[in-house]
């Protein structure tokens, strides 16, 4: 499909046992004599002989065929819902009581509601709300040597959470794209019932902290960053009873302790280089999509982890500041790899280089490039000599897919497929240039992207092509309002991006969009 275009149709087996138009949980457990339509296959990799599955597995051999998918030609439904409600509410308070001393109080606060039915077997809602308030108290004062700042800031921060999703029986490949969802592969949702959800949970969490900074400027250009942040963190998480597959009610209460802090130390030369190196660990608390826990993290106090940090670079300042360069490299790993959420957060390292030139040519005309090579690896399947994935046709390349194609294969992808448990999805380099020109009322852009091919799974069975993007556009406008005119993938490039690359990577893919145009209008009042 990705590298010719070419898609295997078919239609599934019926499975609406009543004919209500979906297909409800129950009527997909009966299918395989009960066994239902999710099969596991232990190290794919190894597999020289076709794979045997059940007949409701196969597509109906009188339907398939193949076809050419146009770019529109994607899971999305009719049916489809995507709904999200975000409130955002804000205010900064500033005081100064004399001259070295400055107080500032920060305010935040969000409510958020999210609704999420797809078709084929997804669905999910969240119902969270968070409140912060930061006091910062900064002290600076000029000393023999230069200046010292120091900064005490306590914080409070409380989220409430509510949050379902089902994906239980989310077979992708049942639907046929050439055609609209049908009752062949619409499911009845947890959502549309208020039951049978995967998990459920509902709590908080609150987390105190004390931080402290030190930032000391010597007159010779040597600069120190010392900082520190100790949190109590309060979780509380549960799962009601009758509301998941399972009925099982779960409590889980757990108070820990978080230590974060960083160091960073530069030094301005007489030249126009400032060599730097930072350290640092950072406490995260591990949610998901609706910034829920679940019980079961909380119960295995794998709801809160660290990261370290270490950068090393140097920056440059030229031509009276018009042209700024910077280079650096970086490694950060999580600690705690067993504390993740599967879907937002999960356990790596990361290591890499980064360049960034930003040049004022003249007065009209600015100029940005900039260059990233990245590399990620799965620290938890790295521990564990593999991962969970679900198998699509490039894993099984012996085992013909209609075979499979009305349920879901999934499989324990061995590391002899991934020695080194790179992550899948994200592309080691990246190089973009950025232009922008600006006269009276009007400015005129353009960027040139180009993007490495990549892995779109874990098992690097299918490649997604290297590609390059390249936008311009045009905008104009007054004290108060602006008109924004733009051309995405003027060379209308087809590319593609991983979709969760760690489970779904060898089953689907996201197509991106051709050339196309947008125009906004904004308004400040």
């Amino acid at each position: 499909l990705i590298d010719h275009g070419t898609y295997v149709t078919g239609l599934a087996r019926p499975r609406d046992a009543d004919g209500d138009g979906f297909i409800s949980h129950v009527e997909y457990d009966a299918a395989n004599g009960g066994a239902g339509l999710f099969a596991f296959v232990v190290d794919p990799a190894s597999r020289t002989e076709p794979s045997v599955f059940g007949g409701d597995f196969a597509l109906d051999p009188t339907t398939v065929g193949t076809a050419r998918l146009d770019g529109d030609e994607v899971l999305v439904a009719r049916d489809d819902v995507l709904r999200t409600e975000d409130f955002v509410f804000y205010a900064d308070l500033h005081f100064t009581p004399g001259p070295r001393w400055r107080v500032t109080n920060k305010l935040y606060v969000e409510a958020y509601e999210h609704l999420s039915e797809v078709a084929y077997g997804f669905a999910e809602f969240a119902d969270s709300r968070v409140v912060e308030d930061q006091l910062i108290v900064t002290f600076s004062e000029a000393r023999s040597w230069g200046r010292m700042t120091l900064v005490a800031s306590p914080s409070v921060r409380r989220t409430d959470f509510e949050h379902a999703n089902d994906f239980n029986n989310e077979h992708f490949d049942r639907r046929d794209l050439t055609g609209p969802s049908t009752a062949r592969d619409r499911r009845l949702l947890a959502t549309q019932i208020d039951r049978d959800y995967t998990n459920y949970s509902e709590g908080s969490y609150t987390s105190l902290g004390m931080a402290v900074l030190a930032d000391l400027d010597w007159d010779s250009g040597l600069n120190a960053v010392l900082g520190v942040r100790q949190e109590r963190i309060d979780l509380r998480s549960r799962q009601p009873v009758g509301r998941t597959l399972s009925a099982a009610g779960i409590r889980a209460k757990d108070t820990e302790d978080a230590f974060s802090w960083t160091a960073s130390l530069s030094y301005r030369a007489r030249g126009a280089f400032m060599p730097y190196v930072t350290f640092s660990e950072q406490t995260t608390v591990i949610v998901g999509q609706g910034a829920e826990i679940l019980p079961a993290n909380v119960a295995g106090r794998q709801a809160v982890a660290s990261s370290e940090l270490v950068e090393v670079g140097v920056k440059g300042a030229f031509q009276d500041g018009r042209l700024f360069v910077q280079a650096a490299y970086f490694e950060q790993e999580r600690t705690d790899f067993s504390a993740q959420a599967i879907a937002t957060n999960q356990a790596s390292r990361s290591e890499g280089y980064e360049l960034e030139l930003r040049w004022q040519a003249t007065e009209r005309l600015s100029v940005i490039a900039a260059y990233t090579h990245l590399e990620v690896v799965n620290l938890n399947t790295l521990e564990n000599g593999g991962r969970f994935s679900f198998l699509g046709a490039g894993d099984l390349p012996d085992t013909d897919p209609t075979t499979f194609y009305g349920g879901t294969v999934g499989g324990f992808v061995t590391l002899a497929s991934n020695p080194d448990a790179v992550r899948a999805g994200v592309p080691k380099d990246l190089a973009a240039v950025t232009a922008l020109y600006e006269w009276s009322r009007f400015s005129v852009f353009a960027s040139v992207a180009d993007v490495a091919s990549v892995y779109s799974g874990f098992s690097q069975r299918v490649k997604l092509p290297a590609y390059t993007l390249v936008n311009a556009g045009v905008q104009t406008g007054g004290r108060r309002w602006s008109l924004t005119v733009s051309g995405k993938n003027l060379t209308d490039e087809r590319y593609f991006r991983a979709n969760f690359p760690n489970l779904f990577g060898g089953v689907v893919v996201l197509p991106e969009l051709p050339r196309h145009f947008q125009a906004s209008v904004s308004w400040k009042f």
